[in-house]
């Protein structure tokens, strides 16, 4: 499996998480053979909430436009809806026109595109922490979005925001009591895949104007946090009030969201 991902990606995650796909016994790790050999690998993840993740989709490139990349992806959301999951999602990269289509052909729509952006700390004055008396405030401004995870995107939950909120990584700018914007943001240590430590922006939500004075801030936050840059990666409707806040393209490519429902 691992010379496989390594064949078509030589960069590739999927190696890192092996071995926790491997133990999930709900949504398992699946692999195509012929000939004793591995040729396509696929996983699922089912969250909370009746979501499901379509994860890592590999398929030899001697083995391709044979049904194999359509066969894991049925298998999957066959397995997603006997869990009970009522909608689908996967990334992939924008210019990988054969998952495109393979997505197109089975019922999915693009719901989302992100870039990563990242800046170095400045010397602005960080944002204030949000308050558990503002949880209803910050929620308005924040729900129905996608909250990105280490290799997944789901729905956000008004629980992320009270947890955010007990762990003081939710911040904001406006009045107490009267945010206009809200973001989720943790510090990160250095490793394997993201190199120098980072201020994670998990989401970021509220006016356009006010969301760019709280990028800002962020800024300054980092400064706090004592890392070596704030990093978000934004849906494209963001994508220029980040550059207005000082945030720059770490890559050009984007990863283009898809979602079914089932």
């Amino acid at each position: 499996m691992k010379a496989l991902c390594a064949r078509i990606w030589p960069d590739d995650y999927v190696p890192e998480v092996f071995d926790d796909w491997v133990r999930d016994r709900r949504g398992r790790l699946w692999v195509a053979v012929a000939a004793e050999c591995v040729i396509g690998v696929a996983k699922l993840t089912v969250m909370g909430e009746r979501e499901a993740w379509l994860h890592a989709l590999r398929v030899d490139p001697d083995h391709r436009k044979r049904g194999v990349a359509t066969a894991l992806l049925a298998h999957r959301l066959a397995r997603a809806r006997r869990l009970g999951a009522r909608v689908a999602r996967l990334d992939t990269a924008e210019d990988n026109v054969a998952i495109h289509r393979l997505m197109r052909r089975n019922g999915f729509r693009r719901v989302e595109r992100i870039k990563y952006y990242h800046a170095r700390p400045t010397s602005d004055d960080p944002p204030r922490l949000v308050r558990a008396r503002e949880l209803a405030e910050a929620w308005r401004l924040s729900r129905g979005r996608l909250f990105h995870e280490d290799y997944v995107a789901r729905a956000l939950a008004r629980s992320d925001i009270a947890r955010a909120i007990r762990r003081r990584e939710c911040f904001a700018v406006g009045p107490p009591g009267r945010p206009s914007a809200v973001a989720i943001a943790e510090a990160q240590r250095r490793s394997r895949w993201m190199g120098r430590s980072r201020l994670r922006i998990r989401l970021v939500a509220g006016a356009r104007s006010d969301v760019r004075e709280l990028l800002v801030a962020l800024r300054g936050q980092a400064r706090v946090a004592r890392v070596d840059r704030a990093g978000i990666a934004p849906p494209s409707e963001l994508w220029s009030v980040v550059s207005a806040a000082g945030y720059r393209r770490r890559w050009h490519e984007a990863m283009d969201v898809f979602e079914r429902r089932l």
